[in-house]
């Protein structure tokens, strides 16, 4: 037998396959497919400290070589997602990483406080820095070292791993990626969607709600 166990920074995983945090839903939706207790471990979509409602539709759009979204972080928020997601998750018998966003250092810092009362149930903290910082002209976290270590030092009540989660769209993400260590990060997500347009050929507006969305799939 294949001995499949790995290691991200300090937790240990069964094996090395992992759901990406927005593409599996925030609990057990995917327990109806598959055992989710065969995952390496399984990351929700990001959570923030309150219910976000998520951008306008259309959301999704397909593209060649994969697809774009505009989904817009849509959650029940850190209280919703512990009443009425977390209990099928624990029941599935998945190794669970809870994930989360925000837009300010302070949001950050609620959400990962609220997490606290859980975190045995829990593998590791993805912290998500690709989101726009409201403090900084909204340019995201991530797009700074100094930002997004601020995040992850407002994160340090948290006795789980915490993983950071970059944005490619960045000049150096090395650099990042090292700045964000420094503050304490276990290990890193590599990375987020690439930016993207696209739009209607015949009106020349963008087809997503959002207007630009996020580029994922087989071509990246």
């Amino acid at each position: 037998m294949v001995d499949l166990t790995t290691a991200v920074g300090g937790s240990a995983l069964a094996n090395p396959v992992m759901t990406a945090s927005g593409t599996a839903g925030h609990g057990a939706e995917l327990g109806n497919y598959v055992d989710l207790s065969m995952l390496g471990a399984l990351v929700v979509k990001s959570l923030s400290i309150m219910p976000w409602a998520g951008n306008s539709a259309p959301r999704v759009a397909q593209i060649s070589g994969g697809m774009i979204n505009s989904v817009g972080l849509q959650g029940p928020g850190v209280a919703g997602w512990i009443t009425d997601e977390l209990p099928a998750l624990q029941t599935s018998g998945a190794r669970i990483v809870a994930s989360i966003w925000g837009r300010t250092v302070e949001e950050y810092a609620d959400a990962a406080t609220a997490l606290e009362p859980v975190q045995n149930d829990l593998l590791a903290v993805e912290v998500n820095v690709s989101c726009p910082n409201l403090e900084d002209r909204r340019r995201m976290f991530s797009h700074s070292g100094a930002s997004a270590s601020a995040v992850v030092e407002a994160t340090e009540g948290l006795a789980v791993p915490r993983w950071v989660k970059l944005s490619p769209n960045v000049a150096d993400i090395a650099e990042i990626a090292g700045a964000v260590a420094a503050a304490g990060a276990d290990a890193v997500t590599l990375t987020n969607t690439l930016l993207g347009l696209l739009l209607d050929p015949e009106t020349g507006a963008p087809i997503l709600g959002g207007g630009g969305g996020g580029v994922s799939g087989p071509a990246l």
